[in-house]
């Protein structure tokens, strides 16, 4: 599978109010200008000072979606991943505008798309999470051509993994026959070279039977043949 040259977008949305906010007027003044400032922070790429800001914001007002959708954008740029797609979850789950939650929902694509690249076991896993959570957020916002992108792309990385797990798989197979076949032939090599051993054998014994067959025959005819001693015709 081709891993390089792969382009993909995270939205970033660096927002200033939510509609959840508390409505007093001194309420968005505080809210605005901590956000404002952070959002600041972030685009200099000062993103611990940014966190400080959302954090700030978000102890005051811990179901501000739009603090939590900053934060996890510093999360992730700080290469927090995980801090960053807890956040974006819980933006898709609290967060009432449907643009803001298409972005969460993008972004959490993104970031498993990312960890596809990164993993060749959970790689097919970790894509088909992604086209689920890009479908989710074409379906708020059906017109994201980023996220319809991301989308094509990501499924265009699951058929060639797919296709080269197989070709593996086929290789694998075709590897595992060949050395059987292998084995086979050293077995039956191994076979013959033992019963050609066992012939040897047997033929050996063969002629040494002989050899002690014709030996004891030569001496049979050597009895047969002993030198006889003469008898005295008189005694002297």
């Amino acid at each position: 599978m081709i891993r390089s040259g792969i382009i993909t977008y995270i939205i970033i949305v660096l927002a200033c109010l939510s509609p959840n906010m508390a409505t007093s007027v001194h309420a968005q003044n505080w809210i605005y200008r901590y956000t404002h400032i952070g959002n600041q922070k972030f685009h200099k790429g000062q993103t611990d000072k940014a966190e400080q800001y959302y954090l700030r914001l978000l102890k005051e007002a811990p179901n501000n979606s739009r603090a939590m959708f900053n934060l996890a954008d510093a999360y992730l740029a700080k290469g927090d991943v995980k801090g960053a797609d807890s956040l974006y979850n819980k933006v898709t789950q609290i967060e009432t505008n449907p643009q803001v939650r298409s972005m969460a929902w993008h972004n959490r694509g993104y970031i498993s798309q990312r960890a596809a690249l990164q993993s060749r076991e959970q790689e097919q896993q970790l894509l088909r999470t992604a086209i689920e959570q890009y479908k989710q957020a074409l379906r708020l916002e059906p017109h994201s051509d980023r996220t319809r992108y991301n989308l094509a792309l990501c499924q265009k990385q699951l058929k060639e993994s797919t296709n080269n797990k197989q070709q593996n798989k086929q290789q694998q197979k075709q590897q595992q026959q060949q050395k059987n076949k292998q084995n086979e032939q050293q077995q039956q090599q191994q076979q013959k070279n033992n019963s050609n051993k066992q012939q040897d054998k047997q033929q050996t014994e063969q002629y040494m039977n002989l050899a002690r067959q014709a030996e004891r025959r030569a001496l049979e005819k050597l009895k047969q043949h002993q030198p006889r001693q003469r008898s005295k015709d008189k005694n002297w």
